[in-house]
């Protein structure tokens, strides 16, 4: 998969989200690939990629969604409050919904 190398998320943005995916599923952020939007939608949506799992948070209306791509790689896409998709690609092993933590539910 390519990562995303260039973004318009501002200087820290792709940390932000890669460190949010990595706390969630306690994995190190060196694990997490950022994606570019046009390989994760690709991936995801129109590929038609199997659902795993859906996140959401207590007091937001941020969504993490995991999405099963190949034997051993998942997509997560993060859908911030506005909308705004970003996706991560994650070893199969270390995407588990149980690892979430309290302000996240499993809505699915």
């Amino acid at each position: 998969m390519c990562s995303h190398e260039n973004g318009s998320q501002g200087a820290t943005g792709r940390r932000r989200g890669r460190k949010l995916v990595a706390q969630l599923f306690d994995v190190s952020t060196e694990y997490v690939e950022s994606l570019s939007w046009p390989l994760g939608n690709r991936v995801t949506v129109e590929a038609d990629a199997k659902r795993r799992f859906e996140l959401a948070h207590r007091r937001s209306t941020r969504t993490v969604t995991a999405f099963e791509v190949t034997d051993y790689t998942r997509v997560v896409r993060l859908r911030t409050p506005i909308g705004r998709e970003k996706f991560y690609g994650v070893a199969n092993a270390d995407v588990t919904p149980l690892s979430a933590g309290d302000e996240w539910i499993r809505t699915d």
